[in-house]
């Protein structure tokens, strides 16, 4: 029996490396034996058990899916050593234990064009405190005065005095004729 182990080599704690010593939940929930700390991992989401060629892993009815190799797991499905296993946003790497001895990190780096430090966009306008600044004054245009907002509330308001003219207009036409 081979001695491997899980390396997580993206997402949330990325860099930590787990024994497949007996078998394995992985999960968000505090019971699971490998905590993801990633929200696109259900509580209770996939078993890895150690077997003779390697080792199995099976979903536990994730809401996610669980991956090996970008392929999704219906069944038990065998992995070996250079696997890749994706759970929610984490990604597993299956190592054996005399690899990772002389290569002890398997964590990818970075892509340098993700790493840059966040700036604010050039087309945000800043004010003095480094907020954002108001926006500038728009000049009318007459066939657009219709639709501004101001306009069409102010109308909205009038609408039902202007019902109750009409009620009003049509009661007295009502009984002026009987």
């Amino acid at each position: 029996m081979r001695s491997l182990q899980l390396d997580i080599i993206e997402g949330p704690g990325a860099g930590r490396q787990v024994p497949l010593d007996a078998p394995k939940v992985i999960g968000r929930a505090d019971d699971a034996d490998i905590t993801t700390g990633d929200d696109r991992t259900s509580r209770h989401h996939a078993r890895v058990c150690p077997s003779g060629s390697g080792a199995l892993v099976e979903d536990l009815d994730s809401t996610n899916g669980t991956f090996v190799n970008g392929d999704e797991v219906a069944a038990p499905t065998v992995l070996t050593p250079g696997d890749e296993l994706l759970v929610g946003v984490t990604v597993f790497l299956v190592r054996d234990r005399a690899e990772a001895r002389d290569r002890p990190s398997a964590v990818r780096a970075v892509p340098p064009a993700l790493a840059a430090t966040p700036r604010p966009p050039a087309y945000v306008q800043r004010d003095a405190n480094g907020g954002p600044a108001a926006p500038p004054a728009r000049p009318a245009v007459p066939e657009l005065e219709r639709l501004v907002d101001r306009r069409t509330k102010g109308r909205a308001r009038l609408a039902p005095l202007a019902i109750l003219v009409l009620v009003a207009i049509a009661l007295m036409v009502y009984f002026a004729a009987t």
